[in-house]
């Protein structure tokens, strides 16, 4: 994750060296975002450099405030995550915040991309766009389900999370980290949600793997269920 000069001679017996003329033009020190990743350099967006996180989590469970407000039961903790067949193998994977179980729908000829034919209560659909080696795979909140982002930073309870899920989740390439991070789609953030079975889910972010030509996502998953 993301998370030396001097000289060799004596300086008593050595005269002291002249100084260096002044540069006219000096050269300026490289932009972070100078050498774009594979994703963007073939799009045109400057990026940083993609990386596997070498941290298990992003996200100390120390900072996860746990309490359940009145109604709502202990958190379950669980795991969640992201992880894409080869694009041309028209598989699209459903994820349901419930429980961070998820499901492989196959696609096939004259079905509409993006489109899951049985969500089964998922708010997740992670699908493969358009094959090209630039944008493969992106990730969405299903319709008439609520989804949103709590960016990195921000204090993660479930006060937090049921407010962030109002903020909706539209379409986001996850192969290109120019357009994760312009959106806060990072390690440290989480995924927030209000279920359709009335739980508050918030599916933390951890671990981003964008090495291949598909990028996976992994991290912890809360989940305050309604009480009885």
């Amino acid at each position: 994750m993301i998370f030396n000069n001097g000289s060799d001679r004596d300086p008593v017996s050595a005269p002291a060296p002249a100084p260096a003329p002044a540069s006219s033009s000096p050269q300026s020190e490289p932009s972070a975002r100078s050498s774009p990743d594979h994703a963007s350099a073939r799009t045109g967006s400057p990026t940083a450099t993609p990386k596997v996180s070498a941290s298990p989590s992003a996200t100390d469970p120390s900072d996860v405030d746990l309490a359940a407000p009145a109604g709502y039961a202990e958190p379950v903790k669980t795991m969640w995550g992201l992880a894409p067949a080869p694009c041309n193998q028209d598989e699209q994977q459903l994820v349901n915040l419930d429980d961070g179980m998820s499901k492989v729908e196959a696609l096939v000829k004259g079905d509409l991309i993006g489109v899951a034919k049985d969500p089964g209560g998922a708010e997740l659909l992670y699908w493969p766009d358009s094959c090209n080696d630039s944008n493969n795979y992106k990730l969405r909140a299903l319709p008439n389900t609520r989804v949103g982002l709590l960016r990195a930073g921000l204090p993660k309870s479930f006060e937090s999370c049921e407010a962030a899920s109002r903020t909706g989740f539209g379409p986001l390439g996850l192969l290109d980290s120019y357009e994760r991070e312009g959106r806060g789609f990072a390690e440290g953030a989480a995924l927030c949600s209000v279920t359709d079975q009335g739980a508050v889910s918030m599916a933390l972010i951890e671990n981003i793997d964008d090495s291949s030509d598909e990028a996976s996502v992994s991290g912890t998953l809360y989940v305050w269920p309604k009480k009885s």
